[in-house]
């Protein structure tokens, strides 16, 4: 099994995640490796972010000017 640890600073999660890395949450560093655990502490390595960003941040409609004048 072949392990190789990069620390990654200032770098967007999910495009760690998409470069096949794994997160260890207990040293905070990722892992480029096969295995499922940390090779230095033995917790699970995470697959994935905690949080998805939603992909329509926009909660507004746009409602015609016409229409709120006559309101």
């Amino acid at each position: 099994m072949k392990t190789e640890t990069i620390v990654v600073q200032k770098t967007s999660s999910r495009r760690s995640y998409a470069n096949g890395y794994k997160y260890c949450s207990r040293c905070r560093v990722y892992h480029l490796t096969d295995g499922v655990r940390c090779p230095y502490c033995g917790i699970l390595l995470r697959n994935s972010p905690r949080k998805k960003k939603p992909s329509n941040t926009s909660r507004y409609i746009q409602v015609d000017e016409r229409i709120l004048e006559s309101v």
